[in-house]
C-alpha cells in the first residue's frame, strides 16, 4: 500500500509515481527494467537485492530485512536515496 514518506524529499505525488512504476516493474520494457536495476545497484550496493525486492514488490519490509540480513534503518536509508535519484522520466 502506498504511503506518503515525509522524510523523502519528493513531493507526494512524485513518490506515487515512483512507487507504482517500480511496483509495475515486470510490466515494463527491458530499458526500463534495466534503469530500475541499475538505480537499486547504484543506491543499495551490496544491498541492492533487497532494494530491488523491497521497491518492486509488496513483500514486508520486516521480512525482506530478516531475509537479506539487513537493518530497517539500512533499508529506509537506500530507499530514499532510491526515491531521491528515480529518474524523471522512465
Amino acid at each position: 500500500m502506498f504511503r506518503f514518506k515525509e522524510s523523502i524529499k519528493v513531493s507526494y505525488k512524485r513518490q506515487g509515481y515512483i512507487y507504482f512504476t517500480s511496483l509495475n516493474y515486470s510490466s515494463l520494457n527491458k530499458e526500463k527494467q534495466q534503469k530500475i536495476i541499475s538505480l537499486c545497484r547504484e543506491c543499495g550496493g551490496e544491498h541492492s537485492k533487497a532494494l530491488f525486492k523491497a521497491v518492486t514488490t509488496e513483500t514486508p519490509l520486516d521480512l525482506i530485512c530478516d531475509t537479506h540480513y539487513i537493518s530497517k534503518a539500512t533499508i529506509y536509508r537506500i530507499m530514499r536515496e532510491y526515491y531521491e535519484r528515480f529518474p524523471q522520466s522512465l
